[in-house]
Order: structure tokens, then sequence, then C-alpha cells
């Protein structure tokens, strides 16, 4: 009996060892709530019943006289199993004694915590790794080829930079700017070789020759404006997210625990991407560099392209260095946002309308009217300037077709983020 105590004891100390470790983890994290509790039962469930198997197995050690201690071993015997179990995280073979009414319930409780405990191990493994990316072959041979050029304009584009930043775009701008120089080259030799192919086949004439120079203008266009389109797409995720994330933060520190805790909750939630690189940026100042928490807040806030957030950093950081109540400043915050968003929804709402009205009166009423227009014309024989009914014809779909475009991207663009 002293081996299988032994084994139960050793079998307990790792049941609350992995119950430690399960609420450290909830406490960082406390998302998959009802995970946690049902894997923190069935371990207590299992210690529970190797308990109650302990002062069978010490009364091998009892005083009482010889005879009645056979009877009791003879006993126990009868009414105890050792069972042995591999374990799906260290793989290795293991023994417990426990009764046997006890033996299917403390089996099935064993291997299914075993399963979770080992998910949980994995899903950390993933969220702790890092994540290693492998250089982009385009992005090395521009730097190699144009990183010289980069570095000497690179004052000059120092807005791009900022842009870059604020996008979470990661990229130098040195390197950004030999990006654009070789796309820019790139662009140019592709359009020079398909004007000569073109040429070659007798498809276009010289006057042409501007194909090349075309496309490396709109090439470095879009490089140009790139960053800050990317920065403001950012600014608008961000400024969707904030009300709720607020909410969260507030919630959250009614429980009185330290700031730095709060915002590791929040950067580990999925539910807000965004607010959460941001609020990553102030957990690796603070823990890496070693900064502290209102320093890395007003750095960080500085650097945003949400000026909400900015504000909201600002305000944590200045509530912080001056001991007031932090959770009735959130609230009050996420009580703004919230009437911030509640705003601009209705303003979408009454600019959808006014589209709407405008889309009906310019892309329906008004090709109708030109169609009973050109079916008159074409029974009068009319044309207009030499230019024949098909062609205008064909030119009023291309024109429709194209501010069916336009308006498509700018309601796009004026749509705040779902």
């Amino acid at each position: 009996m002293f081996e299988s105590l032994k084994e139960n004891l050793i079998h307990e100390k790792k049941i609350l060892k992995d119950m430690k470790q399960i609420h450290q983890d909830y406490s960082t994290n406390p998302t998959n709530r009802e995970h946690y509790i049902a894997l923190l039962h069935s371990l207590n469930q299992q210690l529970v019943m190797l308990n109650n198997l302990v002062p069978k197995l010490l009364e091998e050690w009892s005083s009482i006289k010889e005879k009645t201690i056979k009877k009791e071993k003879q006993k126990n015997k009868k009414e105890v199993t050792r069972v042995s179990y591999i374990s799906p995280s260290t793989g290795g073979k293991s023994y417990i004694t426990i009764n046997k009414g006890d033996k299917n319930s403390f089996l099935k409780k064993l291997m299914l915590s075993e399963e979770s405990l080992e998910r949980l191990k994995k899903q950390k493994k993933e969220e702790l790794a890092v994540v290693s990316r492998k250089p982009n072959p385009f992005i090395t041979y521009s730097n190699k080829y144009f990183g010289r050029m980069a570095d000497k304009i690179s004052p000059s584009f120092e807005g791009i930079g900022k842009d870059l930043k604020k996008a979470n775009i990661p990229l130098l701008l040195s390197s950004f700017l030999s990006l654009a120089i070789a796309g820019v080259v790139f662009s140019f030799l592709a359009g020079l070789l398909i004007f000569l192919v073109l040429f070659i086949l007798g498809i276009v004439e010289l006057n042409f020759i501007f194909l090349p120079f075309g496309l490396s203008f709109l090439t470095g266009t879009g490089f140009y404006f790139y960053p800050a389109s990317e920065s403001s797409n950012v600014q608008k995720k961000i400024s969707h997210e904030l009300p709720f994330a607020t909410i969260h933060m507030a919630a959250v520190s009614g429980s009185d625990i330290e700031p730095t805790r709060i915002f590791k909750i929040i950067a580990s939630s999925k539910e807000y991407p965004n607010i959460g690189y941001e609020i990553k940026k102030v957990l690796v100042q603070v823990e890496i560099y070693g900064y502290d928490l209102v320093t890395s807040l007003k750095d960080v806030g500085s650097r945003t392209s949400n000026r909400k957030l900015a504000d909201l950093f600002s305000g944590i950081a200045t509530n912080i260095s001056t001991g007031g109540e932090l959770k009735s400043y959130l609230e009050k915050k996420s009580e703004n946002f919230l009437i911030d968003y509640r705003l601009e929804r209705e303003k979408f709402s009454d600019l959808a309308g006014t589209f709407m009205d405008v889309y009906i009166s310019i892309l329906i009423a008004a090709p109708l009217i030109l169609m009973m227009m050109f079916i008159v014309m074409n029974v009068a024989g009319l044309g207009l300037g030499g230019i024949t009914i098909n062609v205008l014809l064909i030119l009023s779909v291309g024109s429709v077709i194209i501010v069916n475009i336009i308006f498509l991207f700018v309601l796009n663009l004026k749509q705040p983020t779902v």
C-alpha cells in the first residue's frame, strides 16, 4: 500500500500544479471562462476521489491487532484497484490507486482533463511563439540596388515615414523608398516592352510612346499615397473598435488590477486587433525597454494615427500619475465614444440617402432619357458633329460604367468600418 499511496500523492501534486497554472492563465487571459471553470471542476473532483482513499491506504500502519489488520487489508484489496494510464502530455505510463466504484468516473475525468491541458499548452506555445518572417525577395533586391539612392532622398519624404508608422507598415522609410524606386523602374521597363511588342505587331503607332512613362507615373503616385491611405484605414478601424475596447477596459478595471494587466488582457483579445496592436507597442516599451507606463502611453499616443486613441492614452497616463479613479474615467470615455459612434452611423445613413437620390437621378433617369433621345435621333437620321448614333451609344454605356465605379469608390471611402 505504501507504493500506491506514494503514486497517488505524486498525482495529487500534479493536479495542484495544473490547477495553479490554469488559475494564472485565466487571470491574464479571461477568455473561454466556462472552459477554464469546467477544467478546474474536473481536476477538483479527481483530487477529492484520491483524498477519500487516503484513510484506507493508511490503515496498513494502524496499531490494531494483527488479525484485524489482515481483515482490513483483505477488505481494502477488494474495494480498491490499481490502474495505469498513458499521459497525452508526457507520453509516459503512470499508476494510481482508486476505489472500484469511482474507477470509470475518475478515468473519464482524468483523460478529459489531460487532453484539455495539452490543448491549452499548445495554444499558449502558439501565442508565445515568435513569428519569423522571411525577407521579401523584391524588397531585398530593391535595397541592394536602390538603397543608397533611397538614403539620399529620405530627408525629403519624412511625411511618408510618419505615415508608415501610423499605418503600422513594417518597413523603414529607406526600404519603402527603395521599393518605390524599383517599382517605378520595373513599371517603366514593362510599359516599354509592351509598347515595343504592340508597335512591332502594328497595333499601335509611335505616338503611344507615352505608355511607359504613364505606367511609371501611376506606380510612383500609388507608392506616394499608399501610406497615407493605409493610415486613414487604420484610423477608421481603431475608431470602430474604440468604444467597445474602452467598455471592456472599464469592466476589467473594476477588479482593481494594475493598469498593465488591463492592457495585456485587451492586447490578447482577438476582438480588437488594431487597438491591440497599438497597446502592444506600449507593453513592449514597458517590458522590454524598461519605460514606465505613463511615459510609454504618452509616446505611443503621440505616434498613433487615431486622435481619439491618443487622447485616451494621454488621459489614462494623467489619471495614473495623479492617482485618479481609472474605472470612472474609462466609463465616462466609453460613453463619449459610444455617442460619437452613433452620430457617425447616423451621419453615414443621411449621406447614403443623399447618394441614393443622386444615383437615381444620374444613373437611372438620365440614361433612360438619353436612350429615348438616341432612338428619336436614329429615326430622324440625325447625328452629333459627325458622330454616329452607335458611337454615342457606346460612349454613353461606357460613361455609365465609369460613373458607377466612381460612386462605389466614393461610397466605400465614406463608409465607416463595419
